[in-house]
């Protein structure tokens, strides 16, 4: 009874013995543990919103920062503290002229336009041909004038023209023929005054149905 008794303890004994060799191996054999389960995935975060910027200038490298650029330096323009040009005085035209005057310090006109007056005769013929060449149909007036002047100790008309159209404007032709025909007004071989100045005349013309009214010198002014 004994004996049997032994067999049993000891057969139990190795059993437990077996039991802590399995135990001990799988400790030191390094099995993971079981893995836990893993947690719920987090939602996805909302996209960031990106606000409008504007639009940024592209950085230089800082090496081409630093590059050095060789080439001709531009001349500089001359300072105006060492070369300031002298200041020269502004001389202004001068409009004015010495006329010479009588003893009473009157001016003298180059001709008195009652001797011109005297002489519109000679202009009768040629105004009637240049009335005629614009037709019957030729009616108003205008104001003509011209200058009297003193050349190599003559007198002469130096300039004609048309003051003022008036109603004849719409005969250009025939007032640039009748202004012309002043140069026919002036005496034949009269000297020139000493004192003499000359003058603008201004003459009056009328003209109805192609007929020539009226022409007459009316003013006159110092033509200096």
């Amino acid at each position: 009874m004994s004996g049997r008794t032994t067999r049993l303890a000891l057969a139990g004994g190795f059993v437990v013995l077996l039991a802590l060799m399995i135990g001990l191996a799988r400790l030191t054999s390094g099995t993971p543990a079981p893995a836990s389960p893993a947690p719920a995935a987090a939602a996805p975060a909302p996209a960031p919103v990106i606000a409008a910027v504007e639009p940024v200038a592209p950085t230089v490298p800082q090496s081409a920062a630093r590059e050095v650029r060789a080439g001709p330096t531009p001349p500089r323009a001359p300072s105006s503290s060492t070369t300031k040009q002298p200041e020269l005085p502004v001389v202004m035209p001068s409009f004015r002229r010495d006329l010479k005057r009588d003893a009473n310090g009157k001016l003298v006109p180059m001709i008195p336009v009652k001797d011109l007056r005297e002489m519109l005769p000679l202009a009768d013929a040629p105004m009637k041909a240049c009335i005629e060449r614009a037709g019957k149909g030729a009616t108003g007036k205008a104001t003509l004038n011209f200058t009297v002047g003193a050349k190599n100790n003559k007198l002469l008309i130096e300039t004609t023209g048309v003051q003022d159209e008036e109603t004849l404007t719409g005969f250009p032709d025939m007032l640039d023929c009748m202004h012309k025909t002043a140069t026919l007004l002036l005496p034949p071989d009269r000297p020139v005054p000493e004192l003499g100045t000359g003058i603008y005349v201004r003459r009056h013309v009328v003209v109805q149905n192609g007929a020539l009214v009226e022409d007459s010198l009316f003013d006159f002014s110092y033509n200096p």
